[in-house]
């Protein structure tokens, strides 16, 4: 069995909560929370042909039961111990965008896995009945589980449902030929300069995908216009990071004219965005608004801690996520940005948003 680092780091996390039991809650910097945890009763399984397989998280045990609650078998904590740790460092220390632990495989046998991770369709990857000490309750709840170990992963994934669309004006067309060629390491930033140097203005017309822009309405009806901005001056080589740009949000004097807002509304809209897309809302498809990982966010770190970000200390999570992300550019081929392009008379270029976690 083949799997990339984010895919065994789904199935670490799963064995490290069947070991500990518990997680520990974090703080906006990744820092666990002393004295902080949730501690998790069952985690539910889906695995081939949709069947499901609980595991009931005893004092010293753990009972695999089928969705109908029949006993399918026991394993003694012991069984386990060391054997997490071992994977953990295998997962980091493997090469290669896909490889195999075959020391993996073997705990799966034992623990009746037939799968690695959770079904791609849906949001949440671990679910779990977590109980609450404030409450007195047990919940279930589902989490999203994202991986550090071997470098920082996604939180919004490109593609061309991602791509913002602008009018080139005032440029003469008989320079896109020439523009589109520049091929620099930093072509992009190169491409749009030369549109400024030669009198073009850069003027946000829509995103590519309808469903993207009604995601993005759901949280403000004028956000892709802030958003739009901040690709600019991202590919423009001002900024990267999310925070630092909306700061250059905050200075553009145009957008203070036009919405008299301040930063801290700026602030408001982008961690709406940051947090939908951890718990629910992907590009490509349209958002009820709702949250899919009801539960929270499950990082796993570089050094093998897993730690949890649960809805009851989201303010930690949101500051996180705010501090702690960028913008990136993903494949221009691949995306197909990035290139002036003419339609109905009228010249356009696309931009594309990719949202990554700092290293």
């Amino acid at each position: 069995m083949k799997a990339n680092k984010g895919e065994w780091s789904e199935f670490y996390a799963f064995l490290k909560i069947l070991e500990d039991k518990k997680l520990f809650a974090a703080d906006n910097k990744l820092e666990i929370i002393a004295g902080k945890f949730f501690i998790f009763k069952k985690i539910i399984r889906s695995e081939t042909n949709k069947k499901r397989k609980i595991f009931e998280l005893k004092k010293s045990e753990i009972c695999i039961l089928d969705d109908k609650g029949n006993l399918l078998k026991k394993i003694k904590d012991e069984e386990l111990r060391g054997k997490t740790l071992n994977i953990f460092k295998k997962i980091k220390n493997s090469k290669g965008t896909t490889f195999e632990i075959p020391e993996a495989e073997v705990l799966m046998q034992k623990l009746l896995c037939s799968q690695l991770k959770s079904d791609n369709s849906k949001k949440s990857d671990i679910d779990g009945v977590v109980y609450d000490r404030v409450s007195d309750k047990e919940d279930l709840l589902g989490f999203s589980v994202k991986s550090m170990i071997g470098g920082a992963s996604t939180l919004l994934n490109a593609g061309e449902t991602t791509n913002f669309v602008y009018e080139v004006k005032n440029l003469s067309p008989a320079l896109i030929s020439k523009i589109n060629n520049i091929s620099s390491r930093s072509k992009i930033q190169d491409r749009l300069k030369a549109i400024l140097k030669n009198g073009g203005i850069l003027e946000f017309y829509k995103i590519f995908k309808p469903e993207f822009e009604i995601n993005l309405r759901k949280i403000d009806t004028i956000f892709p216009i802030f958003l739009s901005q901040m690709l600019l001056d991202f590919f423009m080589g001002n900024a990267n990071k999310v925070s630092d740009l909306i700061d250059l949000l905050d200075k553009n004097e145009n957008l203070k004219k036009n919405f008299r807002l301040s930063k801290s509304d700026y602030e408001y809209k982008m961690k709406n965005l940051l947090i939908s897309a951890a718990l629910g809302m992907v590009p490509g498809k349209e958002w009820d608004g709702f949250t899919k990982a009801h539960g929270g966010y499950i990082v796993v770190k570089n050094n093998g801690d897993v730690i949890c970000y649960h809805l009851y200390n989201r303010d930690e999570f949101i500051s996180y996520l705010y501090e702690n992300t960028k913008f990136e550019s993903a494949s221009s081929t691949r995306h197909k940005y990035g290139k002036i392009y003419k339609e109905d008379n009228k010249m356009y270029l696309k931009l594309n948003l990719q949202i990554r976690f700092l290293a």
